[in-house]
């Protein structure tokens, strides 16, 4: 067995769904479709029939503690590969993504990730602090060095702290520049302003309130992380602009990332 992948699921649209099993699994093994979806509507949003795709979850709505499933479960069944998918996300290329991190003896040893947005450039792959989790190849033996994913991250930045944690134990985090996702952020929102149209992410305040508590625990757990944190900077910056200017519910949403700053500077940390 060589590559498991995993798409973790939550009110999935089928087209996009669709779409986005169909730009891959052809070049997998076998697929998990993890649902986050709560019971008893889980069974309504099983748009995908295969003789790959196996579908779980335990009622657990968290992208980490799906990500440790898998890793579990790559391990007891003999996988080399491990391959996280967000549902909202299209392949443009997978064989050639596949073709480099997986079959290219000579690509660097790390975990790998893919454009987005279909960016373009000079050259081949870089080395970066961190990728999204869609699109995130990885070997198992890199998986157990690294020791899973931190369950203290459900939803936001699982992603950049397994990269951080990866850093800090000499293991480096490449993109490959030639090899594209499309992948949609947020509930996206167009607004007219000073005569531009500018396209939100439109985040919930219990989404903002979850963004900043785990940007601000992760920037406490690493603070050796520089690009990372500059990154967060500018983050909450433009957030707060945008959200002032444009978006509806300004001061919830202000005071969710208020409040989530102070309960990321508060949590307790574990390792």
């Amino acid at each position: 067995m060589n590559i498991l992948a995993i798409v973790i699921t939550y009110f999935p649209e089928r087209n996009l769904l669709e779409k986005n099993v169909s730009s891959f699994i052809d070049d997998v093994d076998k697929v998990l479709i993890w649902e986050n979806t709560p019971e008893p509507e889980t069974s309504q949003y099983r748009f995908v029939e295969h003789e790959k795709i196996e579908y779980c979850g335990d009622g657990v709505n968290s992208i980490s503690h799906a990500l440790n499933y898998a890793w579990r479960y790559a391990e007891k069944d003999g996988y080399k590969f491990l391959l996280v998918m967000d549902q909202d996300s299209i392949w443009e290329n997978f064989h050639e993504y596949k073709h480099f991190t997986v079959d290219n003896l000579n690509a660097p040893v790390g975990i790998w990730g893919p454009q987005y947005r279909g960016k373009s450039s000079t050259v081949a792959f870089k080395e970066v602090y961190s990728v999204i989790n869609s699109g995130t190849m990885v070997s198992l033996e890199l998986v157990n060095r690294i020791g899973g994913w931190n369950e203290m991250f459900a939803i936001d930045a699982v992603d950049d702290e397994f990269c951080l944690h990866a850093k800090k134990v000499g293991i480096n985090t490449y993109r490959l520049e030639g090899c594209h996702l499309i992948h949609k952020l947020g509930k996206p929102d167009k607004r007219m302003f000073l005569g531009r149209i500018f396209c939100m992410r439109n985040d919930t305040p219990q989404r903002l309130f979850s963004i900043f508590r785990s940007m601000t625990l992760l920037s406490r757990m690493y603070p050796e992380a520089t690009a990372f944190k500059n990154e967060f900077k500018r983050y909450w910056l433009k957030q707060i602009k945008w959200i002032t200017i444009l978006e509806d519910n300004g001061f919830i949403k202000l005071w969710a990332i208020i409040r989530g700053i102070w309960v990321g500077w508060i949590t307790k940390i574990v390792v």
